[in-house]
Formats: C-alpha cells, sequence, structure tokens
C-alpha cells in the first residue's frame, strides 16, 4: 500500500533534481550581428536569441574600430550554426555566453584579431596582448583613437557604460 507513495515520491524527487541540472548547450543558428560582442541566433524551434559575447568588450559602432569589429564578427558567425556555453542569463536582455563555431572560440578569435578588449576571462589576456604587439586590429589605430569602450560610454554617460 505505501508502494505507490514511494514511486511517487522517487519520481518527484528525480524531476526535481532534473530540473537543476544545466541544460544542454544550444545551438542556433546566427541571423544579425549587432556589433562586435552582439548577435542574435534563430533556435531549432525558430525562437530569437539574443546573445552578448562574454569575457570581452569591443569597440560601440560609432567608436574607432566599431564598425570594423562588427564586420569581423559577421565574417566568422552569420548564417553559421554556432554552440552556446550560456554564462549568465538574465531575466530580460541578452544571455551572456561564451561562442563556438565548430572548434572555433569566437569570443578568444575576436580577441586575437585585435578586435575588443579582455573583460573577464585571464584565458584571454594572452591573446590580446599578442593582438596589441603585432599592432593587429585596434591596436594599430593611432594611440589617441584606442579608448576602451567602457570609458568611451562613461565619457558620453552612454545608458550602456554598466555592461
Amino acid at each position: 500500500m505505501n508502494a505507490p507513495i514511494l514511486v511517487g515520491a522517487c519520481g518527484a524527487a528525480a524531476l526535481l533534481f532534473a530540473s537543476s541540472l544545466p541544460a544542454a548547450e544550444p545551438t542556433c543558428r546566427v541571423i544579425r550581428v549587432q556589433d562586435g560582442d552582439s548577435l542574435t541566433c534563430l533556435s531549432a524551434a525558430k525562437q530569437r536569441i539574443e546573445i552578448r559575447l562574454a569575457d570581452l568588450d569591443a569597440p560601440e559602432i560609432a567608436q574607432p574600430y566599431g564598425q570594423l569589429a562588427q564586420l569581423q564578427l559577421f565574417r566568422l558567425v552569420y548564417n553559421k550554426s554556432v554552440r552556446l556555453e550560456v554564462v549568465e542569463q538574465t531575466r530580460y536582455g541578452p544571455k551572456v555566453a561564451r561562442v563556438y563555431l565548430d572548434d572555433l572560440y569566437v569570443n578568444g578569435e575576436m580577441v586575437r584579431q585585435g578586435a575588443a578588449w579582455v573583460d573577464g576571462d585571464p584565458h584571454l589576456t594572452p591573446l590580446e596582448t599578442e593582438a596589441r604587439s603585432l599592432q593587429r586590429g585596434l591596436w594599430g589605430l593611432p594611440q589617441a583613437e584606442i579608448v576602451p569602450p567602457w570609458q568611451w560610454r562613461s565619457e558620453r554617460g552612454d545608458r550602456l557604460s554598466r555592461r
């Protein structure tokens, strides 16, 4: 007589445990690149997913090198299937994610190409150091034009400065 209750309790515990497990890494097709660190994908279920690339900060579109950073990300991922490793999910706004194109870590590649500053993961710092030393991407600009995006936003009182 107590057996059905035990089975029911075990089933409920299993459901509770399963819901706390991390979701499988989603894949999606990139349908828009807003700037050098933001994109939109379409899931297999045809849902739009707004993504901000984790651990980096690219120049804003109106900033020196901003449009080129957007173009670099566009060339890497537009209309391609990418895998997302979501590191932060807010209720509203974009998901913050590490983005992979097959075996290529897109976030790291943007830093390696000199299209973004490292803003988080210290493992990316050597890629930024290399880009700086080779004057790759934005690091080839005149020194006066190399302004970190967080500073650029702050100087303009931009609402995005709280990134």
